[in-house]
């Protein structure tokens, strides 16, 4: 393996780190030669990098959505969006306050059949009082999932707003050439 690496290097190096060949300049020329370009993948032009400013605010979206879910959703235009958002938030706090009410129902019910005959009270009520108060954790759970999903959504869709999304799948494998690939 170690070979194969050393072969690849030996066969790249030069390439990278070659100069870059001139013709002699004559006496007689006014104007100065132009240089010799190596061709190949070193000699690929760069293309020129424009500073890059977004239409939307990731930050902003972010804190729409954390000040109340679903907000950072129709900052970026996603109006789909916020009724997903949204329905699932009432649908989870509805069933945290349904458990919540039933394990205090349970709850009270349990400490109520602790008698001096039975200390231990009434096994079933304990069993309820325990599976809606799992219940009640577990909506706690999915509701602070929800919450942080939905600022890393208004995140994510913030910065992807101007990501431009046409019809031309294709890329150049060589620069020099204009070959491309087509999906």
């Amino acid at each position: 393996m170690k070979w194969m690496v050393v072969a690849l290097l030996a066969l790249v190096t030069p390439s990278l780190f070659g100069q870059i060949e001139t013709v002699p300049a004559t006496q007689d020329s006014v104007v100065p030669p132009e240089p010799i370009i190596p061709t190949g993948i070193v000699a690929a032009k760069i293309d020129t990098v424009t500073k890059y400013h977004p239409t939307k605010s990731p930050g902003l979206a972010m804190l729409y959505s954390a000040l109340l879910p679903g907000s950072g959703q129709a900052y970026n235009e996603s109006y789909w969006k916020v009724p997903i958002v949204v329905g699932f938030g009432v649908y989870f706090a509805s069933m945290w306050l349904h458990n919540n009410r039933l394990y205090q129902d349970y709850r009270d019910k349990y400490i109520a059949s602790i008698t001096p005959e039975n200390p231990d009270g009434i096994q079933s009520l304990q069993t309820l009082r325990e599976f809606y108060r799992d219940q009640r954790d577990t909506f706690t759970w999915y509701f602070f999932i929800l919450y942080f999903l939905n600022i890393a959504d208004a995140y994510v869709d913030a910065s992807l707003y101007d990501f431009n999304v046409g019809d031309d799948l294709s890329i150049r494998l060589m620069p020099e050439t204009g070959t491309r690939l087509t999906l």
